[in-house]
């Protein structure tokens, strides 16, 4: 088929021939866009449902608060986290359908739980866990012969290697505890994703990921949960859905 319309010979457009010069004009098509893909930024979000390993030490120090008050539990704390991270994109390009990746991603949330005694007001029993982390990653373009659509090779994996900075920690109306930064990072992310279209200025892309954060304290559990003791680590592991929009620079 490539001979053929090298030799200015016309092809049918339902032949086979004719489709095999088009798959193969695609193909060369986009293998140039690859090539010339230049750095981007952008903006992540994304939803997480995350364990927390420490969770059930706040959920029996509640149970047991309100044992000994003579309350009964109107609202359990949910042991399923759900969380929105946030961060910044910086990618460069690499030979060999590789990006290299600085990431930022920042959350808050709380986890609240209500016990009462009869007609009394309601005791809120509550923890909030918040994170700043950087992260250095890359992402691999999948080849064009495993997966090509409409001559856009979208698909590709990723992995992000985590440290902590700033208030990293956990709250609760008792106290708090920071997590210190550890050289060896706070943990990582695996993700699957698809990119739109690496040929344009603006475009975006999406995946599944999962998540494992680890973080130790030099503060004592007694901080944040007066009944619980000894230095406070904990770990949170997660399975996401990310958005990014994305700003190639070079782009048309």
């Amino acid at each position: 088929a490539i001979r053929a319309v090298e030799a200015g010979t016309k092809l049918k457009p339902d032949s086979v021939a004719a489709q095999a010069a088009k798959a193969a004009s695609r193909k060369d098509s986009l293998r140039a866009k690859l090539e010339r893909r230049g750095p981007y930024v952008g903006l992540s979000v994304g939803i997480a449902f995350g364990e927390h390993s420490a969770a059930d030490l706040f959920s029996n120090y509640m149970n047991a608060q309100a044992t000994a008050n003579g309350q009964r539990i109107l609202q359990r704390q949910d042991p399923v986290h759900v969380f929105f991270p946030v961060g910044l994109v910086l990618g460069y390009p690499l030979p060999g359908n590789f990006d290299v990746v600085l990431r930022t991603e920042s959350f808050y949330y709380k986890v609240t739980g209500l016990a009462q005694k009869d007609n009394d007001s309601p005791t809120e029993f509550w923890y909030a866990n918040q994170a700043h982390l950087g992260g250095l990653g890359a992402r691999w373009l999948v080849p064009l012969s495993l997966f090509t659509v409409d001559g856009r090779a979208g698909l590709y994996a990723g992995y992000t290697r985590f440290w902590n900075f700033g208030p990293t920690g956990i709250k609760s109306s008792s106290g708090s505890v920071r997590a210190r930064t550890e050289p060896a990072g706070a943990g990582y992310e695996i993700q699957l994703g698809f990119q739109q279209d690496f040929d344009k200025r603006w475009t975006y892309s999406g995946g599944l990921s999962m998540s494992r954060l680890s973080f130790e304290s030099d503060g004592d559990w007694s901080h944040v949960i007066p009944a619980a003791s000894g230095p406070a680590s904990w770990s949170l592991n997660s399975v996401r859905f990310a958005f990014q929009g994305l700003y190639q620079f070079g782009r048309k």
